[in-house]
């Protein structure tokens, strides 16, 4: 079962691939440095907020704005925010 960090990560980067193109949004992915990919599957380096936190500020290093604000739509699918992941963005989340 894949993680929910895993599902926002590949809707965020779905979302960006209709924008710039799937190269473009996997290459951005892949400069986090915590995300890459193998035999067309996103794997994570770590399964936390930091991969996310990285791919969203890899996007608005490019893209600006506007690119952020898509993956802001993304967060909120998931009822998250970028400040709750932000204060809580190098810590795994606790099973319940």
């Amino acid at each position: 079962m894949k993680s929910e960090v895993k599902n926002i990560i590949e809707e965020i980067i779905n979302e960006q691939s209709m924008i710039v193109g799937r190269k473009i949004a996997e290459e951005r992915a892949t400069s986090t440095e915590i995300i890459k990919f193998k035999n067309g599957n996103i794997e994570l380096k770590n399964d936390s907020n930091e991969a996310i936190i990285k791919l969203i500020e890899s996007f608005k290093e490019i893209f600006g704005k506007a690119s952020e604000e898509v993956c802001i739509e993304v967060l909120k699918k998931y009822k998250l925010n970028l400040n709750t992941i932000s204060k809580n963005k190098f810590k795994k989340k606790q099973p319940r």
